[in-house]
């Protein structure tokens, strides 16, 4: 039997089952979260590190889409060292949803920000003494001190300071600016799944680095550099602590390739229920345009789940009955679906599955994104909050 867990989409405050009783709200569509499966899959991620690496979470885009709170009060449990953002919006919910563990800005911040990453004790990326003399001024300010990662430019070309900068920057900071204390120093891979060369050169260039600081007495004490690809295809670039991004929500790092760890799943069943069934004579428009014109007689159903709701134009398929049916039609509301070879089998009421599994079939985000031309983040990060997330263990 499933226990589930309901978040108020306005604060996510969780609601247990006996409040959930006062407000029944009957939903035509829902995004299911199972936190058991997220319980497994963070537990086989973190087997696969040394006892003393610690793991980041990454829950940046409302955690891929998944919720960023309810999913951090979960990982929080299960003893998460630290979680990864990049808004300093999404550190500061963190923080006023009475999250305690190190929260960690992976992007850069500007220098208006500071005095709320010193109040908040957010951790932030820098790459510029600018941003230091802001954070400096301000834990001064408020008598407190900062810590911060430094991060390495090693060839993504994003954010960082050139490695052979690192040493000064750093020795710098410590000689002039004592409240902000360099706790950690990363890098970020440019291409680790599909360039095992360029990664490796990243590896050594980040290793000489670590090297300097070391002879210097002015390495941090966390360095970091393995994302999703990097846990599973880089062991030597575990360091102190790993960032687990995609991979921690079942989804595949690598795409068209399947190299999750046994049991590592994805969280999510996206569903909706049929809200009409109509019959089409040949000829006859099916929705909007012409982009369906039925060819004979044909049975369609209307899916309450559409690009209001974030799925996106150009979906192909659905479960239904536990069959694919195939989606001919796109409106903000719904989905326009040919039931004609199963149309005797279904009601309207019934629910169709979206993401997920329906008797023996499934399907996964990773194989309606590549029908979009898209990422399964990306399409799981487009769901709108007018539908209900609904967390639950098993």
């Amino acid at each position: 039997m499933k226990r589930k867990i309901t978040y108020n989409l306005t604060n996510s405050i969780a609601i247990d089952e006996k409040e959930v009783l006062k407000y029944p709200i009957p939903e035509i569509n829902e995004m299911d979260v199972n936190l058991s499966q997220l319980q497994r899959n963070f537990n086989i991620i973190r087997n696969l590190l040394k006892p003393e690496t610690k793991i980041m979470v990454v829950l940046k885009g409302d955690a891929y889409g998944h919720g960023m709170v309810p999913i951090a009060y979960e990982l929080e449990h299960f003893k998460c060292d630290a979680f990864g953002v990049v808004r300093l919006i999404e550190a500061f919910t963190l923080r006023e949803a009475s999250i305690k563990i190190p929260i960690i800005l992976l992007a850069p911040i500007i220098p208006s920000q500071a005095s709320w990453v010193v109040k908040n004790n957010i951790t932030p990326m820098v790459d510029n003494e600018e941003i230091v003399k802001a954070l400096y001024k301000s834990a001064l300010a408020n008598h407190k001190i900062v810590n911060v990662h430094i991060k390495i430019n090693t060839g993504l070309n994003r954010y960082g300071i050139e490695p052979e900068k690192a040493t000064e920057f750093i020795r710098r900071i410590q000689q002039e600016y004592p409240k902000v204390i360099v706790e950690g120093i990363y890098t970020h891979f440019q291409d680790a799944e599909f360039n095992s060369e360029f990664t490796n050169k990243q590896i050594k260039s980040f290793n000489k680095v670590l090297r300097q600081l070391a002879e210097e007495n002015l390495r941090p004490s966390i360095a970091h550099a393995a994302a999703s690809a990097g846990i599973l295809m880089y062991p030597e670039s575990h360091y102190d602590m790993v960032r687990c991004g995609i991979i921690m929500y079942g989804l595949e790092h690598k795409e068209g390739e399947k190299n999750l760890p046994r049991g590592v799943k994805q969280l999510v069943t996206l569903k909706a229920r049929i809200i009409r069934i109509q019959s089409l004579k040949a000829g006859e428009f099916g929705g909007y345009g012409s982009k369906f014109i039925a060819k004979k007689d044909t049975i369609v159903a209307i899916v309450a789940l559409g690009y209001g709701d974030g799925v996106s134009r150009n979906w192909k398929e659905v479960l239904i009955a536990g069959r694919r049916v195939p989606v001919v039609n796109y409106f903000m509301d719904g989905l326009m679906v040919d039931i004609s070879d199963i149309g005797e089998t279904v009601r309207e009421f019934d629910e169709a599955v979206i993401i997920g599994t329906q008797g023996t079939e499934s399907i996964s985000w990773e194989e309606a994104s590549k029908y979009l031309g898209s990422y399964a983040d990306e399409q799981i990060q487009r769901i709108t909050e007018r539908v209900p997330k609904h967390y639950f263990y098993e």
